[in-house]
């Protein structure tokens, strides 16, 4: 139920290309990524993905010219099939944004917790505390819907993308 709102996408797609075919035409719209990710981006990619190519497998993502933290990063991995390759897609989020998103939503949590002991046990609501009591809960809402519009916005396009570029079905 509550997968898919998860920063995470595991996909299988069907192509009637050989595995070579594919691993070929993912090399065709990927380059290498110019810069280390901090800072002003202001490359400008001729591919529509950056990242790279190995054995079977590619580790790429969107080439996009605007910052998003949840932009996904995409493994795949190609076999091949009876009637062509499968292919085996996961889409995730960075692993240092995994680890700050747990740490500032899991710090926003244990205050949302405090505050709900304060408004039960302690003397409940008071016009001294007011708004500002609640600023955890607006911090844990608003921190959970920017990471589910910005991975899922940016993962529907590289659904679309790998339809495309694969020549594949997405199966499941």
């Amino acid at each position: 139920m509550f997968r898919k709102y998860l920063p995470l996408e595991e996909l299988v797609y069907h192509s009637n290309l050989t595995k070579e075919e594919l691993i070929k035409r993912v090399q065709n719209e990927i380059e290498a990524e110019k810069s280390f990710g901090f800072g002003a981006n202001n490359y400008s990619y001729s591919k529509p993905y950056i990242g790279k190519v190995y054995n079977n497998s590619f580790e790429i993502k969107r080439a996009i010219n605007y910052r998003n933290s949840f932009l996904p990063v995409i493994k795949g991995s190609v076999q091949d099939h009876l009637s062509g390759s499968k292919i085996h897609v996961k889409m995730n989020l960075t692993d240092i944004v995994k680890v700050f998103m747990i740490i500032w939503l899991g710090g926003v949590f244990l205050a949302c917790l405090g505050v709900t002991y304060t408004l039960i046990f302690d003397k409940g609501f008071t016009s001294e505390a007011g708004f500002f009591m609640f600023i955890p809960y607006f911090m844990l809402f608003f921190g959970t819907i920017m990471i589910v519009f910005g991975f899922k916005g940016e993962s529907r396009k590289s659904v679309k993308d790998m339809e495309e570029i694969l020549q594949a079905k997405l199966i499941r």
